[in-house]
């Protein structure tokens, strides 16, 4: 792949939770936000993100979530849900999504392992803003995670040339 090509390509994050969000990074374009309610303002929000973007200039990095036994069963429901309408909305675009898991990009990035849950999202959420300080009013705790993937899946894609 070539540099000119590697800057056409546009790099898609997504945090799946209900309390996660989507990240664009396009050239100079870097956007972020948080995960819709419904559905419906998924697709919409995917479909406004794609813009006029082929699938062949996409690369999708979807965060790899499960269950866990200490999960109750609203939220199982809830992750699953919102996990599995991000990839029939991807899908639909004929584009097929690549899958990380939260261990390998938090790794990748340089996060600290066994941190407390939210002493962890607020280490990424500061990582988040250093990385990227025009966006540090949009970064919040729901979109921190999407924009860190997205990141990594720009890594992954200029490492690998």
């Amino acid at each position: 792949m070539t540099q000119e090509h590697s800057r056409s390509i546009k790099y898609i994050g997504i945090d799946p939770g209900k309390s996660g969000g989507i990240a664009v990074i396009s050239g100079d374009c870097i956007e972020v936000k948080k995960c819709p309610e419904t559905v419906h303002d998924m697709a919409l929000l995917f479909a406004l993100t794609m813009q006029e973007t082929p699938p062949s200039c996409t690369l999708v990095m979807i965060e790899k979530v499960w269950a866990r036994p200490h999960d109750g069963r609203a939220s199982v429901f809830t992750i699953a849900g919102n996990y599995g309408q991000w990839q029939g909305i991807v899908a639909s675009h004929e584009i097929k999504p690549h899958y990380v898991t939260p261990q390998v990009w938090m790794k990748a990035m340089g996060c600290p392992p066994k941190l407390k849950k939210q002493v962890r999202k607020n280490y990424l959420k500061a990582m988040a803003k250093e990385m990227y300080p025009n966006l540090s009013k949009k970064m919040t705790l729901a979109t921190a995670d999407a924009m860190l993937i997205a990141d990594y899946a720009k890594n992954i894609l200029d490492n690998t040339k």
